[in-house]
């Protein structure tokens, strides 16, 4: 029987084809003794600006996430190059970049000028540190923190599907993936040789994400999955089309995604028969100081491994303090486990069914929209949709063009969602939280890196100030269990702080760091297991978001201090929105400047 493709070709019909492209033509960027001449006698504002296209050009993934194919169109069908040799090239021209920029008199800059050296100063020496120490990096990890599923994620929700174009560069791109995982594969496997891998516990797991995404059948892969999902429902697409972009998706898939999980996957078999059990990365060789230069990362700051977990201490002994007054308050037992008590809090203050949570998530959202006037002069200009996912709690910031908005991403399904636990989710995710953070940023008149790069500290600082500030503003008035939600995220971002550097810095083990969530936080047992594994697999990173907001709060307070019946909030948030993302140190500077 001749199958209804075949006969529309052989009747003469157009029949659209995404078979397997050519190799593209070889890309030479530019070397770094090459970009140094580029950038020779350049003013300041035109060295950042031409520098950090450089800098953009060496990720072709990012070239497209941010819609800039016009200013790279070379990059059209690549993918992100992670071997070991690239990177040393890329360090290369870092390194060139930032002796170019130790030349520019920071004293004859204007004000703005100098915060934009400050700020490219630090991002440049964090990147070159980043690197000395690349060899302790968990390039692999269960987690979007690392591979593969950082390009799962750039798949499935960054990569549009509106258009056959679109869709024909989408399969292009699955060509490439193989080529890529191999290169990851290469450099994990040569770092275990040299003794430096995640523990076995996190290798385990991320064995276990690799068959479960690239070796459980086709269709089932992130993949196949997303592009079948938005090609079905996109009538743009006819019948033929479509099922010619998912033939030959599957071709690409077959031939080259599944080869290159499965040589990753063996690699790992090797690499998990030696691993160290010990979780913490002290346990490697420099490993302290390897946790110190993390937590210079991500929380911008000087802090101290022993000083975060002294603060996170601290921090719950007050959190749990109106914790139990507000239980007390709704007749609960003061004295009962955090567990059993938010056990009840979740039942006694309602779920929402999974085929509501959407609603339910917008409606908040538009709530607290209408709100925004009393403590914000400066807002987005981009839209946030609440998208519905398997596994959801997090957001993606919009399109610079603004043809795809800001998406937060929601859990659906299964039982449905406590509603105690959702306003606080959705301030942290949309608004005031990251939408309006992000998107103030992208549409702020300032040199490119500064409206796209980020800083832990200040980013998820902002998102967990926001859950803050709607309760200085009255937003949980009447209704109580959203307030006890709201303490149980700020006991869990302050448990954070002290489970990761016990973990990393104290030699905790995966138990004790998981009792300690459980008994300080109220979580069930898979939820803290969930996190622990989390913060094994990235260390460092959860000790930002409540640095963040105690240095935002820390700066609130001085201003009102200092102002007195003068202070505006809204003229605080502007002061620290206008800057886009910036190290702590830099938004101290600017709230002082201002005072």
């Amino acid at each position: 029987m001749i199958g209804a493709l075949a006969f529309l070709a052989a009747c003469g019909e157009s029949t659209p084809t995404f078979e397997r492209p050519d190799a593209p033509p070889p890309h030479v960027l530019p070397s770094a003794a090459e970009i140094g001449a580029e950038l020779a006698g350049l003013d300041f504002d035109a060295l950042v600006e031409r520098s950090f296209l450089r800098l953009l050009e060496r990720s072709p993934e990012s070239v497209y996430e941010l819609n800039l194919e016009g200013e790279f169109p070379q990059d059209a069908v690549r993918l992100d190059d992670r071997s070991a040799a690239f990177g040393a090239e890329t360090n290369a021209v870092v390194q060139t970049i930032r002796d170019a920029v130790e030349d520019v008199d920071r004293a004859s800059l204007s004000e703005s000028q100098r915060v934009t050296y400050d700020v490219y100063v630090w991002y440049l020496d964090d990147r070159l540190d980043a690197f000395e120490w690349r060899d302790h990096d968990y390039l692999a990890t269960p987690f979007v923190a690392g591979e593969p599923a950082n390009t799962e994620l750039f798949f499935t929700e960054i990569h549009p599907l509106v258009t056959e174009e679109d869709a024909r560069g989408y399969v292009d791109r699955l060509w490439r993936v193989g080529a890529k995982m191999d290169q990851i594969t290469a450099v994990v496997a040569e770092r275990a040789q040299r003794g430096f891998s995640p523990p076995a516990m996190v290798v385990g797991w991320l064995r276990n994400r690799v068959k479960a995404n690239g070796l459980s059948g086709t269709d089932r892969t992130p993949y196949f999955a997303a592009l079948s999902q938005k090609v079905s429902r996109n009538t743009a697409y006819d019948a033929q089309t479509r099922s010619s972009i998912l033939s030959s998706a599957r071709r690409a898939i077959e031939a080259e995604i599944e080869p290159a999980y499965r040589r990753l996957d063996e690699a790992l078999a090797r690499i998990e028969r030696d691993a160290r059990e010990e979780v913490g990365v002290s346990a490697m060789p420099d490993g302290a100081a390897f946790y110190a230069a993390l937590l210079a990362h991500h929380t911008t700051t000087a802090s101290t491994a022993d000083a975060i977990h002294d603060q996170g201490l601290a921090d719950l002994e007050r959190i749990h303090a109106e914790m139990r007054a507000r239980f007390e308050a709704l007749g609960y037992d003061r004295d009962a486990s955090l567990p059993s008590l938010y056990a009840e809090v979740a039942t006694d203050g309602g779920v929402v069914p999974g085929r509501e949570v959407l609603d339910r998530y917008t409606e908040i959202i538009e709530d607290a929209q209408g709100r925004l006037d009393e403590a914000f002069d400066l807002l987005p200009s981009t839209d946030v949709v609440v998208i519905g996912a398997a596994s959801g709690g997090f957001y993606i910031g919009p399109s610079l063009d603004g043809s795809r908005p800001g998406a937060f991403y929601a859990t659906v399904g299964g039982g449905g969602e406590a509603e105690f636990a959702m306003r606080t989710l959705a301030y942290h995710e949309a608004v005031p939280g990251h939408h309006l953070q992000i998107g103030v940023a992208q549409d702020l008149d300032l040199p490119f890196f500064r409206r796209i790069t980020g800083h832990t500290a200040y980013i998820e600082g902002w998102a967990l100030y926001a859950e803050r500030l709607a309760s200085d503003l009255g937003w949980y008035e009447g209704d109580a269990y959203g307030d006890l939600g709201r303490l149980q995220y700020e006991a869990f971002r302050a448990a954070r702080l002290v489970v990761d550097t016990g973990l990393h810095d104290r030699g905790w083990s995966f138990e004790r760091a998981s009792d300690f969530m459980v008994d300080n936080v109220g979580f069930s047992r898979g939820a803290a297991d969930g996190q622990v594994a989390r913060y094994i697999s990235w260390p460092g990173q959860a000790t930002a978001y409540a640095t963040g907001m105690r240095k935002i709060l820390e700066l609130r307070d001085r201003m009102a201090a200092r102002q007195g019946a003068s202070f505006d909030l809204r003229a605080f948030h502007r002061r620290v929105l206008e800057s886009g993302s910036v190290p702590l140190s830099v938004l101290e500077d600017r709230i002082d400047a201002a005072l």
